[in-house]
């Protein structure tokens, strides 16, 4: 037997979210998480809009590029041999590195990921709150 509060039914999935619900702030008709992907798509459009903007010049690059890239397949095979020759060194500087770990550093070094994640986080929801809530362009 259910009991309900008489505060209204809880959103239990995504098609029941919507204005006024799943807030953890209360002061944001939507999720924070809504937001966040708004910023993400918002980014994404500014990336996309750079990149046609520069579309010529990068055409150019490849077609430079392409001038070079028979000689550099050839020259592919000496360097992969030579990358493999070399691997067992990097391996080993990679186990004296691992070693050499101090966990007091980890520690700090996780915290600072988490904190820079949780920053870009907040910027992105901010992205999205302001992506929403701008005119659309036509």
């Amino acid at each position: 037997m259910s009991t309900t509060t008489g505060s209204g039914p809880e959103p239990t999935g995504p098609a029941e979210l919507g204005p006024g619900t799943g807030s953890s702030t209360g002061t944001k008709p939507w999720p924070e998480p809504l937001y966040a992907v708004a910023g993400v798509g918002d980014l994404l459009a500014e990336q996309i809009r750079r990149f046609l903007a520069n579309a010529p010049e990068i055409s150019a690059q490849f077609q430079r590029n392409a001038a070079t890239l028979p000689d550099d397949l050839r020259s592919l095979p000496n360097e992969l041999r030579t990358l493999a020759s070399d691997l067992p060194s990097y391996a080993v500087g990679l186990q004296t590195r691992a070693r050499d770990l101090d966990s007091e550093t980890v520690k700090r070094n996780v915290a600072s990921a988490q904190s820079r994640a949780q920053d870009v986080y907040r910027d992105l929801v901010q992205r999205g709150e302001q992506a929403v809530n701008q005119p659309a362009e036509s």
